[in-house]
């Protein structure tokens, strides 16, 4: 009879256990080899870039039922930009990662870039952006870009 019990109350909380527990929602999506081309600001070097980019990237997101959720982000790259008649090529790595309950929010991203032309001139620049929202609706944030 203390067995039967014992595997009663097991199950009982198994199966009273909260939502969220069994409403978790995840996928995940990774590229390979992906090639972009578009005009950007050239950190440090230039407000217009001709820029072609190849990278890998995964994108992750985990949701709950009652809203919540975490996502985050890579992405890993080699580029070539063009600017003022410049030719410069390097890798890039981007990373993102958010997360958001029924009470608060936060996120932060990073950036880098590190590259040189066929004359020797560098490209090193790194940001870093965060943010949050607390429960009382207070929102902090920074950015903090720089040129190295």
């Amino acid at each position: 009879m203390r067995r039967t019990f014992i595997f009663l109350a097991v199950l009982g909380s198994v199966l009273l256990a909260p939502a969220a527990y069994a409403a978790a929602e995840s996928f995940t999506v990774s590229e390979k080899g992906v090639t972009e081309s578009f005009t950007d600001v050239l950190p440090c070097v230039s407000d217009s870039a001709d820029v072609t980019i190849t990278y890998n990237s995964v994108f992750h997101v985990t949701e709950l039922d009652n809203g919540s959720y975490h996502v985050t982000g890579t992405l890993a790259g080699t580029f070539t930009a063009v600017a003022d008649g410049v030719t410069y090529t390097g890798h890039f790595a981007q990373w993102f990662g958010e997360n958001q309950n029924t009470r608060n929010s936060e996120g932060t991203t990073t950036f880098i870039v590190n590259g040189r032309s066929a004359d020797g001139t560098r490209i090193s620049f790194s940001e870093v952006f965060h943010y949050q929202i607390t429960a009382t609706g207070v929102e902090t944030s920074f950015d903090k870009p720089l040129c190295h």
